[in-house]
C-alpha cells in the first residue's frame, strides 16, 4: 500500500473474469485513434505497403516485447503502476514512471474526450446535416462546430460522462463487460466499411499503393514513424498495460494473450487503411493529409455515396466504440492509485469521478485551442499540441525505454523469465528470445525514438 494510505484496508483487487474479457479490454484499451485515425494518413505519408511492412516488423520485434513488459510489471506488483513498480525492485527509484504515467494518462484523455465530442456531433448530424451537405462544405461545418464554445464543451461532458459510468462499474462488470459489446461491433462496422470502400470505383489503385511495396520508400524517417506508431498504437509507455496487467492472475499464459491482442490491434489498424487509403484514392483526395482525413475528407466522401448518411453514421460510431475503450483504459490508469492510496477517502465510483473532473477541466484548454485560444501558443505550440508532444515526444517513449532497461538489466534475467514462464510452467524457445529483444533492441530502439523526438537526430 502506499505511503499515503490512512491506514484503512484497501478493497480486495479484482481480476478478469478470463482470458477473453483480458484479451478483449486490452485490445480495446490499445484500439482507437492511433489506429482508426493517425495510421492510415501515416501510411499515405510514409510509402504505402513499405510502411506497412516496416511496421509490421517493428510491431513483432519491439511492440510485442515492450508490452509484455508492462503486463509482467502489473501481475507481479498486483497493484496500481506507482506501487508495481515501486515493489518491482524493492525501493521508490522507479516510481516516479507511475506518477509520469498518471499525469500523462489525464492530458491524454482531456483531448481524446475532446475528439470523443466532436465524433457524437457527427453521428447526431449524420442523418441531418452531413447527409445532405455539399463535399467542399464539410470544411466549413466542421470549422464552424469547432471553433464555437457551448457545443464542443458538452460533447467533450457527455463524452466523459459515458467513460466515467464504465469506469465506475469495475473490471468484470464495467470495463470488461463494455469491451464485450463495443470490440465485436467495432470489428462488424469494420467489414462493412471495408466492403463498401474496395468496391468504390478507382479503388483498386488505392489497394495497390496500400498492399504491393515499392522497397525504395524505405529510410530511416519511414522506420522512426514506424516505431513511434507501434508504440502509440499499442499504449506501451502508458503504464496503462501495467495496470490492466496488475488485475491478472498468476496462471495467466501472457506471451500467448498478448499474441491475440497485438493481432487485434493490428487488424483494426490495417482495416482501418483498407477503409481510408483505397476511398481517398477513389476520389484523388491525398491519403497522407493527416488528421483532417478524419472528420472533413471521409464525411466528404460519404456525401457522395448512395447512402451517405449510414455509412457516415457507421464511420463515426466505429470512431466512438474505438475512442472510448481507450478512454476507459486511461481514466483507469488514475482511478486505482487514487483508490489504494487513499482507501479510506476515495472508493472506486468517487475516485472516476475525481478524475472525469480533472480532465474536464484539462480539455476545456484544448476544445479552446481549436477557436477561440487558437491564436495561443506555448513553448511556440497551441495547447493541444502542447498536451500531444508531451506525452508522445517525451513521456511515452521515456517511460517505454525505462522499462526496457528495468527488466532486461537491473530486474534480471532469471526473475523476468520467472515471470514470463509463470515459474517455469510455459516452456517456449520465444521466452528467450523476448529477454534478448528487451535488454538489447528495445533500449536501443527506444533511444532512437527520444532523439529523433528531440530533433538530435533526423
Amino acid at each position: 500500500m502506499s505511503n499515503h494510505s490512512t491506514g484503512a484496508e484497501a478493497p480486495k483487487r479484482e481480476q478478469w473474469s478470463g482470458r477473453l474479457g483480458f484479451i478483449l479490454a486490452t485490445a480495446g484499451s490499445a484500439v482507437g485513434l492511433g489506429n482508426i485515425m493517425k495510421f492510415p494518413y501515416m501510411t499515405g505519408m510514409n510509402g504505402g505497403a513499405a510502411f506497412l511492412i516496416v511496421y509490421i516488423i517493428v510491431m513483432l520485434v519491439v511492440g510485442v516485447g515492450m508490452l509484455i513488459c508492462d503486463f509482467l510489471i502489473g501481475r507481479h506488483g498486483k497493484a496500481n503502476a506507482v506501487a508495481s513498480y515501486r515493489k518491482l525492485l524493492g525501493k521508490n527509484s522507479f516510481s516516479w514512471m507511475g506518477y509520469l504515467g498518471i499525469f500523462s494518462a489525464m492530458l491524454a484523455l482531456s483531448y481524446y474526450a475532446v475528439f470523443g465530442g466532436w465524433m457524437l456531433y457527427y453521428i447526431i448530424n449524420s442523418f441531418g446535416t452531413l447527409a445532405n451537405i455539399a463535399p467542399d462544405a464539410v470544411g466549413g461545418f466542421f470549422g464552424d462546430f469547432t471553433s464555437s464554445v457551448a457545443g464542443p464543451l458538452v460533447g467533450t461532458l457527455i463524452f466523459l460522462l459515458m467513460t466515467m459510468v464504465i469506469v465506475m462499474g469495475g473490471i468484470k462488470k464495467g470495463i470488461e463487460r463494455a469491451s464485450k459489446i463495443m470490440m465485436p461491433a467495432l470489428l462488424i462496422i469494420l467489414v462493412v466499411l471495408i466492403f463498401r470502400a474496395v468496391t468504390l470505383p478507382g479503388a483498386a489503385e488505392g489497394i495497390q499503393f496500400y498492399l504491393q511495396p515499392d522497397f525504395s520508400q524505405i529510410n530511416f524517417g519511414v522506420f522512426a514513424a514506424a516505431v513511434g506508431q507501434v508504440f502509440f498504437s499499442l499504449n506501451v509507455g502508458t503504464t496503462g498495460m501495467v495496470n490492466y496487467g496488475s488485475y491478472l492472475s498468476d496462471k495467466e499464459n501472457v506471451p500467448k494473450s498478448t499474441a491475440w491482442i497485438v493481432l487485434t490491434d493490428f487488424a483494426v489498424a490495417f482495416f482501418s487503411g483498407l477503409i481510408v487509403i483505397p476511398s481517398a484514392f477513389a476520389f484523388g483526395i491525398e491519403p497522407g493529409s493527416g488528421p483532417s482525413l478524419l472528420f472533413i475528407t471521409m464525411p466528404s466522401l460519404f456525401s457522395q455515396l448512395p447512402a451517405g448518411g449510414f455509412f457516415c453514421l457507421l464511420f463515426f460510431l466505429l470512431l466512438l466504440f474505438a475512442s472510448l475503450t481507450s478512454s476507459v483504459s486511461i481514466l483507469e490508469i488514475f482511478v486505482p492509485y487514487v483508490t489504494e492510496s487513499f482507501p479510506k477517502r476515495f472508493n472506486r465510483k468517487k475516485a472516476s469521478v475525481l478524475g472525469t473532473v480533472i480532465c474536464m477541466i484539462l480539455a476545456v484548454p484544448v476544445s479552446f485551442s481549436f477557436g477561440i485560444w487558437g491564436d495561443v501558443r506555448i513553448f511556440g505550440m497551441d495547447i493541444f499540441s502542447l498536451y500531444d508532444n508531451f506525452i508522445c515526444i517525451i513521456a511515452y517513449p521515456l517511460i517505454a525505454l525505462c522499462t526496457a532497461v528495468i527488466v532486461g538489466w537491473l530486474w534480471g534475467k532469471k526473475n523476468a523469465m520467472n515471470a514470463i514462464t509463470n515459474n517455469g510452467a510455459i516452456e517456449s524457445r520465444f521466452c528467450s528470445i523476448w529477454y534478448f529483444l528487451v535488454k538489447w533492441v528495445c533500449p536501443l530502439l527506444l533511444l532512437l525514438v527520444l532523439l529523433t523526438g528531440f530533433g538530435i537526430i533526423s
